[in-house]
């Protein structure tokens, strides 16, 4: 029987943040449920964060499209006025804190969906079996 080729977690993590997707397998596992055990394949999966990134396609703005530019409203004097602290009505992300959390997005780049694994759970990347 012939063995994998190895691959250290870093270089996994390097590789999986680079331009090219890979192959991802991964154990599951929810503590809250009390579930898991089963494995999560991607054929093609890179770290990133939505549909957008999966995609890989930048585009100028549309016309009459608001750039981040635009919203950048300058008054007559030339600077830029400052937040009030008022509430806004659109809701800020939450930080996912991934780097505590030894967690990742990961994006399917064959459909954009987007999965969250903790690292250490990675078995496979690129076909190579992941050292932790």
């Amino acid at each position: 029987m012939a063995t994998l080729p190895l691959i250290r977690l870093k270089d996994a993590l390097a590789l999986l943040d680079g331009p090219a997707p890979v192959a991802v397998q991964w154990v599951k596992l929810d503590r809250r449920r009390k579930t898991g055990g089963d494995f999560g394949r991607l054929k093609a999966a890179r770290i990133g964060s939505g549909k957008r990134q999966a995609a890989g396609v930048l585009r100028a703005p549309r016309a009459g499209e608001e750039t981040d530019a635009d919203r950048a409203a300058v008054t007559a004097d030339g600077l830029v006025p400052v937040p009030t602290g008022e509430k806004s009505d659109e809701p800020t992300p939450k930080n996912p804190a991934h780097w505590v959390n030894a967690t990742r997005n990961l994006v399917d780049t064959q459909t954009g969906a987007l999965v969250k694994i903790h690292i250490y759970l990675l078995t496979h990347v690129a076909g190579r079996k992941v050292l932790v």
